[in-house]
């Protein structure tokens, strides 16, 4: 490994990672990759470096033990994943003296954020709509069986501490009040506390995405909005298919709230309409990079390098309109997502209308870029190996 000057640190190289590094390093930033084996980033040309940890502990560690040895400049720090996020903030303190941190990491709000039930509560202070929930603990879940809606979802209040535990999924759909009790036997025991979230009813394609960079000084220096138009796993995954689209007041609701939180750094906001009112109610906040961003970069808005700019009190250039109609898609995912629907026509939501956003004008890949192959290559092979590894056990 070199000890070469490094700009900015990017911890986490998933497609969202990879997306952090593309634009830092195409902005003219030194960056060094930090993630878990296998990621697809780390194959990415355009890191000066990387290093492979497979712990969120064990990356955070890393990052200490490399920054320290930079004496020049503190690198910036992009954090791309909730289990690094919360790592990083445990750790904070110890990071801030080798690394360049946002406020919003060192004070606590990008946790609150990410907990579920403290950003329900931070959004009856705004005034902002969100689908009715219910808090219990695990073990006294039964309860709540005739005093909530169906069909409703249940999920972890902190979803980030428990993602080993969710296999890809962002939580258990109930139908009717004769799952209930069933469901929640499935769900494992280390989950403690839960929260039982009524289900916006809609397609998909009706959730409305805000991305953007708020400085130290309060300003939203760059921002973005697209339409989510499929998602893996359907109705209640990360998004697969997401076209650029001009949304106001889907920018005024995420910014009116992070502002008056006194937000800073890189977010992201999800928002669906629902049917019967007409509102956006808020689905959550993610307080750094999100999976779709590398849209946002081919619609003249360009997120990270805004951030990192910020630093060296320089302008990003973007239009003043942002480019509609740039359609994104993770291609594997998304195939799979699109066979779900034409096999399952009586789905809870409805098929999604992927030309909600009309035409596509240009397209850009979660992961392929031609100018930087080999993550995608990499990411093939591994979802190759383990449909190999599995069919092998079941044998």
């Amino acid at each position: 490994m070199t000890s070469k000057p490094i700009d900015v640190i990017v911890l986490g190289l998933s497609p969202t990672g990879l997306y952090a590094v593309r634009e830092a390093a195409q902005a003219g930033y030194t960056v060094l990759g930090v993630g878990a084996p296998g990621s697809p980033g780390l194959r990415s040309r355009f890191l000066t470096d990387h290093i492979a940890e497979k712990s969120a502990e064990a990356r955070v560690a890393a990052v200490i033990k490399r920054g320290s040895s930079y004496q020049s400049k503190k690198p910036e720090l992009i954090v791309t994943s909730d289990q690094d996020l919360a790592a990083v903030s445990a750790n904070a303190s110890a990071l801030s003296k080798v690394v360049e941190l946002p406020k919003s990491y060192k004070d606590g709000l990008a946790i609150r954020l990410m907990d579920k039930g403290q950003l329900y509560s931070i959004c009856d202070t705004f005034g902002v709509s969100y689908p009715k929930i219910w808090r219990s603990t695990l073990s006294e879940a039964k309860s709540l069986k005739d005093s909530i809606a169906y069909p409703c979802m249940i999920k972890p209040a902190r979803i980030h501490e428990v993602k080993h535990l969710m296999k890809g999924q962002k939580g258990w759909v109930v139908k009717e009040a004769g799952d209930f009790e069933a469901t929640i036997r499935s769900i494992p025991d280390e989950i403690d506390l839960i929260l039982v979230q009524e289900i916006v009813a809609g397609p998909e394609s009706e959730i409305m995405l805000w991305a953007g960079h708020i400085d130290e000084n309060g300003r939203v220096r760059q921002r973005f909005t697209a339409r989510k138009l499929r998602q893996y796993p359907p109705g209640f995954g990360s998004a697969s298919l997401v076209q650029s689209e001009v949304c106001g007041e889907t920018a005024s609701i995420a910014e009116q709230l992070l502002l008056g939180l006194g937000y800073e750094g890189v977010a992201a906001a999800e928002f669906k309409r629902e049917p019967a009112t007409g509102k956006l109610s808020l689905i959550e906040i993610n307080p750094r990079p999100s999976l779709w961003f590398s849209v946002s970069t081919y619609s003249n808005s360009k997120i990270v390098e805004s951030y990192l700019n910020s630093d060296r009190d320089t302008e990003t250039s973007s239009s003043a309109r942002q480019l509609d109609g740039v359609r994104w898609r993770y291609w594997l995912k998304d195939v799979a997502s699109r066979l779900f629907y034409a096999t399952h026509r009586d789905f809870i939501l409805g098929a999604p209308n992927s030309e909600r956003s009309g035409p596509a004008r240009a397209h850009t890949s979660a992961v392929f870029s031609i100018t930087d192959p080999r993550p995608a290559l990499s990411e093939i092979a591994s979802y190759a190996a383990k449909g190999f590894n599995r069919i092998s056990r079941r044998r």
